[in-house]
């Protein structure tokens, strides 16, 4: 560094700069605004501001080590709205090209939108948008069930943060299951996705660093086990969901083992649970386990499986008939 003056404003970058992800340019035609990396020390522009973003630029940062890319903290916004405007254009055209890629960017364009809400799950006009993308693509993806494996795979490779993917993961698996089970119309089917991709936003009132701990102390494992309450305390009003699927929000994680509650065989007396918050809680169940955690690999299919067979096979033999049947299907090359 040349002289104190660099000093000074490295500094003052250090504390002007919020860091982002690869996956919020990557399909950006030009960035609308100045990009940071982290160059042998210094924060620098390693793109600048409307400059092209392609594969082989993402590709050339990744390879001179820069990991971490940034922008200013007052142009996080601007970076959000570009992103935005990308998902509802990849929204609008989901019916047009080739279907398995435009999936594909549908799935992160919405996930990353995801993040923007847990960030500030309060705006109205994220949730707003995240509801209706969320709904055209429930349909999308009902009446193709030949590209969810594809997808999945895919999806998996964009590396988002597991608090961000289990939501779709899970969902994506549940109409599945539920277009196999020929008990619903495509109108009820909307409804059913956003039940079960809004039914985490609690997780967005939690500490992030709490989602990296192997080990969580009781306070800890109860303030993750409450997030179902706080999701209802986040869409009540907000969300085109009646006061049913609000209750099957309520219920999903009655498979939680983060606490010593009572068990689902213990709570039978007091709460009957229908068929679809059995598969809503199974599915997330399911997406958990087979899906890798900072602090864990990924377990097999055929273990995750097993648990679900502990879990319902007893009170609920043919819907676990069912699941097996589903993943069976669903994983062909297993």
């Amino acid at each position: 560094m040349k002289n104190p003056f660099d000093l000074l404003e490295q500094n003052s970058l250090a504390f002007k700069l919020t860091p982002i992800s690869y996956r919020e340019i990557f399909h950006l035609v030009e960035v609308p605004c100045d990009i940071y990396g982290n160059v042998d020390g210094l924060f620098k522009v390693v793109i600048h501001k409307r400059g092209e973003v392609h594969a082989a630029i993402i590709k050339d940062l990744i390879s001179r080590k820069i990991k971490n890319i940034f922008v200013l903290e007052e142009h996080r916004t601007l970076l959000r709205e570009v992103q935005q405007e990308h998902l509802r254009s990849v929204t609008r055209s989901l019916s047009i090209g080739d279907s398995q890629e435009k999936a594909k960017l549908m799935a992160n364009a919405l996930t990353l939108n995801m993040g923007y809400l847990y960030e500030d799950p309060t705006n109205d006009a994220i949730l707003s948008l995240q509801v209706q993308s969320a709904k055209n693509f429930s349909l999308f993806l009902y009446n193709k069930p030949q590209l969810h494996e594809t997808l999945f795979k895919e999806f998996i490779k964009q590396g988002h943060h597991y608090v961000l993917s289990q939501p779709f993961i899970s969902t994506l698996f549940f109409i599945g299951v539920l277009k196999q089970s020929r008990l619903y119309a495509e109108k009820d089917i909307e409804l059913f996705f956003l039940t079960s991709y809004l039914k985490d936003v609690g997780m967005s009132a939690i500490p992030v660093e709490k989602f990296n701990e192997e080990e969580l102390d009781e306070g800890s494992k109860k303030l993750l086990a409450s997030h179902p309450q706080l999701s209802l305390n986040i869409l009540k009003g907000r969300a085109p969901l009646p006061p049913n699927f609000m209750k099957i929000i309520e219920n999903h994680h009655i498979f939680s083992t983060l606490t010593n509650e009572k068990t689902l065989h213990d709570k039978e007396d007091e709460l009957i649970y229908g068929f679809e918050t059995i598969m809503m809680a199974v599915m997330d169940t399911v997406a958990a386990m087979i899906t890798p955690r900072p602090f864990r690999k990924p377990h097999t299919l055929f273990n995750a499986l097993d648990v679900v067979r502990v879990l319902i096979s007893e009170q609920y033999p043919q819907e676990f008939k069912l699941i097996v049947h589903y993943f069976r299907n669903f994983f062909k090359e297993q």
